[in-house]
């Protein structure tokens, strides 16, 4: 999906259904190692762009959200659902 559309489709989700985002444990673990909180990286998901087109890794289009501070790299799991697969501090 293009990138406009993977960004209209998370404000959707995170307006309308902000328990549809997860975390993977690889994410979690990166969220301690930076000591980050899941409400810094909705934040990202909020107010964040999309810069470049999405990766095709492990089977799946994965999405990089950018904030000057901060990177959160998403996959959608179904067109419902978003998964958090890593993050980390610019």
């Amino acid at each position: 999906m293009e990138k406009g559309q993977a960004r209209k489709i998370l404000s959707e989700l995170l307006a309308s259904h902000p328990s549809s985002v997860s975390f993977t444990k690889h994410c979690r673990v990166e969220m301690e190692n930076d000591q980050l909180i899941t409400g810094d990286l909705f934040n990202v998901l909020r107010g964040g762009k999309i810069h470049t087109d999405a990766e095709f890794e492990n089977g799946q289009w994965r999405y990089r959200i950018q904030t000057a501070k901060m990177i959160v790299v998403i996959a959608f799991a179904n067109p419902n659902k978003v998964r958090c697969v890593t993050t980390w501090r610019t």
